[in-house]
């Protein structure tokens, strides 16, 4: 803690500094002044957190005194000293919200008494400031997490009035840089070259700032902060910059536009700031179209969701045809059905959200659709030498018998014993081709216990008779 001793008496000053030291190690005597004026003079340059203050003192006097600097540091605490046991002095005090009052000569219990409980008053609400600090700094990162998505929120709107009621416009930058530096350091940097109240958000070796304005702010004014901070930062460093919002609403298209530009900017390599420019901002858009049809392909319902909401305002109308039609042909490629809902149907947000919901849906029932085939032809490779029936596969991979059949001739255009019959008969004509075996046994390695059966759906299926076939193939 710093004190200050205002005391117009030499011998009573360094008195009470020799006791201070001597009794509270974490107590520092920062000034000492012999009147009223030369405390408030001192109370500015050595910012004291206690002020010993004798009320009797040539000139001003203390009460005069503590009424000026209180004007300029309200947060400074006072301890009045008098000779004088005046109750009209101490209701004076009382009306700036001094509670502490020593006479002289004071007893060192008293001092030691009154320092306590006023260093106990400082100590708590720097806590509840620390604390409220924090807290303001959690709710506006919160705010700056909600300004970059769309919709904003009436909750970020009211953050943004409670914190910057003046401001109605803004714009984002974003910045990049590979090696590390102080966030208090960056932070300088920033208030250095935005004039205007800011919200910062770091992670990684990324930063994103959006800057809050009272007014209309151009773009060759968001161009000369973007410069400012970038040069400062060095070569390691890129500056994506975002068109100005004129309102709040529109601060998430400005965010995307300085995320993109700074992504752009690092590839480029040229450049180290700027805006995304028109060319940029095409390849952007088909980017995005093609990583939404990727994580659509995927089913990934949610991230699909998110993708659109993100990008949607790079989707122009032609483009939002152009990824229908992509949707469509995706989803034809792999024989399934777009969700009953024709492209003049899909007119707002929701509509789209709902639309590549279903067909994410759809493309993970494709998926377990062929994980559960997949798994079923594994077990009719590994089995078909024995009696083998569709209950038992369907039993196997988790599926009723009835969906399991009709699953399995939607994917292969054909019934359960047709395939597995075209499982047995192909390994019997690589048996009969190796020539190691009677007819007999590859009858029943094949999983027909009756030759004559055997013999007859390999005829039925190649036109010619085991036998014949074999003999064919020495012949050759």
């Amino acid at each position: 803690m710093r004190i200050l001793i205002a005391e117009d008496e030499l011998l009573e000053r360094k008195a009470m500094i020799k006791f201070i030291e001597a009794n509270f190690n974490d107590m520092k005597v920062v000034g000492e002044a012999p009147n009223g004026r030369r405390a408030i003079e001192l109370a500015q340059t050595v910012k004291p957190d206690i002020i010993f203050m004798d009320i009797k003192m040539p000139g001003l006097n203390g009460l005069e005194a503590i009424e000026k600097i209180r004007q300029v540091n309200s947060a400074v605490k006072f301890i009045l000293v008098s000779a004088y046991d005046s109750f009209a002095y101490a209701k004076q005090a009382m009306q700036f919200g001094i509670k502490e009052y020593i006479l002289k000569p004071g007893k060192k219990e008293e001092i030691v008494r009154a320092i306590l409980r006023v260093q106990k008053e400082i100590l708590f609400k720097q806590k509840k400031d620390e604390e409220t600090l924090k807290s303001n700094e959690l709710v506006k990162e919160h705010l700056l997490t909600k300004l970059m998505k769309n919709p904003v929120d009436e909750g970020a709107k009211s953050i943004q009035r409670q914190f910057f009621p003046v401001c109605k416009n803004g714009y984002f930058l974003v910045v990049q840089m590979e090696r590390d530096i102080p966030l208090e350091n960056f932070y300088s940097i920033l208030e250095k070259h935005l004039t205007t109240p800011f919200i910062m958000q770091h992670h990684d070796d990324q930063y994103t700032i959006c800057v809050f304005t009272p007014g209309k702010v151009n773009k060759a004014e968001i161009l000369h902060a973007a410069r400012g901070v970038q040069l400062e930062l060095g070569n390691d460093s890129f500056v994506g910059a975002g068109n100005p919002s004129a309102t709040i609403d529109d601060l998430p298209k400005s965010y995307q536009e300085a995320f993109t530009a700074c992504y752009e900017l690092e590839k480029e390599g040229s450049r180290h700031y700027g805006f995304l420019n028109k060319k940029e901002n095409s390849i952007h858009r088909d980017k995005s179209m093609s990583r939404l049809i990727e994580i659509i392909e995927r089913g990934n319902d949610q991230d699909a969701v998110h993708l659109y909401k993100e990008d949607l305002r790079y989707f122009g109308t032609r483009d939002v045809d152009e990824l229908y039609l992509r949707i469509k042909d995706m989803m034809m490629e792999r024989g399934l059905a777009v969700p009953e809902r024709s492209l003049s149907e899909l007119t707002t947000e929701k509509d789209w959200e709902k639309f590549i919901t279903a067909c994410c849906l759809r493309m993970q029932d494709y998926y377990q659709s062929k994980q559960y085939i997949e798994k079923a032809k594994t077990f009719m490779q590994q089995h078909f030498q024995r009696s083998l029936t569709l209950e038992e596969t369907a039993l196997h991979v988790g599926l009723s018998p009835n969906y399991f059949s009709n699953l399995f001739k939607q994917e292969f255009g054909t019934t359960f014993i047709d395939y597995l019959t075209k499982i047995r008969l192909q390994r019997a004509k690589e048996l009969l081709e190796e020539n190691r075996f009677s007819l007999k046994e590859i009858s029943s390695m094949v999983g027909y216990n009756d030759p004559n059966y055997f013999s007859r759906v390999f005829k039925k299926h190649f036109s010619e008779s085991p036998k014949h076939f074999r003999q064919t193939i020495l012949k050759k």
